[in-house]
């Protein structure tokens, strides 16, 4: 079947094309909305600038089909191999790609808003400036595998309150990313991106962000009980009231970090650089700092009851109204 029997069959009234090949068809602007297009080989069509919302392209075959700034929306794409697929500036809110295979897929500027990507492949993607907002990556134990997204650049994209629990996120570039309120609990992050993003009020309990840059990340109000930050860069983040009860950030650099009132209890901060840092009204009760670089610290009425702090630095610390191991408040 060629792009204009199909034009043709469906202007007279035909919607069901199910298994059709139109490998390499030029169906540029072409309107089939509602089709269904079931299982049919797509690879390397043009279809840039289609009109295919409610489509059923389930179990289809679009290996680098081009649909650049195609509207998507509510379309069936369940179980669709969509590798290397080239979605730029496409519009798929609503639309259901539980399954889907997007591995490499180009989804700059996509918007991908209210979407089901439960199981989905999505390693090496691009979707930079992408909007998720809405969107279901949730994990389902023995339903649904948590989310893979290893090496994808998702720069600048806006996952504000997106479920991503146990997703996998190693090495994905999220520099100036919007993650504001997204539940990120459990993650793997290891030597992820996370330049400059906004993590305000973020749940990365029990989270994997070794090696991950922070620097100058906005983790405000943040939940990271538990997170795994052994050798996190976080230089220059705002980490202000956020939660790092038993949290590892052994070997980490927080030079100049503003840790303003954040809760450090029993969190292992040994041979981390927190010099120049403002640690003010922090609490840090039992908190490991053996070998601690605290250079130039400001340590103003925080609480380090029981912290072990042997072989730290101390240098220039500004100890004014802060409480010490052995429960004695410095007056300076």
């Amino acid at each position: 079947m060629d792009a204009e029997e199909i034009l043709r069959r469906y202007n007279a009234g035909e919607t069901d094309f199910r298994g059709a090949n139109l490998r390499s068809a030029h169906l540029q602007g072409a309107d089939l909305i509602g089709a269904n297009l079931r299982s049919a080989d797509l690879q390397g069509a043009n279809l840039i600038l289609a009109y295919l919302s409610r489509v059923n392209l389930s179990a289809a075959y679009l290996v680098t089909t081009r649909l650049c700034g195609a509207i998507l929306n509510q379309a069936n794409l369940i179980g669709a191999n969509l590798s290397d697929v080239d979605l730029h500036g496409a519009s798929l809110q609503g639309a259901d790609l539980r399954r889907a295979n997007l591995t490499l897929a180009n989804l700059l500027d996509a918007n991908l808003s209210d979407a089901d990507l439960r199981s989905s492949n999505l390693s090496g993607a691009c979707l930079r400036g992408a909007c998720l907002r809405g969107a279901n990556l949730r994990h389902e134990k023995r339903i649904y595998d948590p989310a893979n997204l290893r090496g994808a650049d998702l720069s600048g994209a806006d996952l504000r309150g997106v479920n991503l629990v146990g997703a996998d996120l190693t090495k994905a570039d999220l520099s100036y990313a919007n993650l504001t309120e997204t539940n990120l609990r459990g993650v793997n992050l290891n030597q992820a991106n996370l330049y400059s993003s906004l993590l305000k009020g973020a749940i990365l309990s029990d989270a994997n962000l070794a090696e991950a840059n922070l620097r100058c990340a906005d983790l405000t109000h943040g939940k990271l009980e538990r997170v795994h930050l052994t050798r996190a860069d976080l230089s220059g983040a705002v980490v202000t009231m956020a939660i790092l009860a038993d949290a590892r950030l052994d070997k980490a650099n927080l030079q100049g970090c503003n840790l303003t009132a954040v809760n450090f209890t029993r969190a292992d901060l040994s041979r981390s650089d927190l010099s120049f840092a403002t640690l003010e009204e922090a609490n840090l009760c039992e908190a490991y700092l053996a070998r601690t670089n605290l250079t130039a610290a400001n340590l103003t009425r925080a609480n380090l009851i029981r912290a072990e702090m042997s072989s730290a630095n101390l240098t220039g610390v500004n100890f004014k109204g802060t409480t010490m191991p052995d429960g004695e408040v410095r007056s300076r």
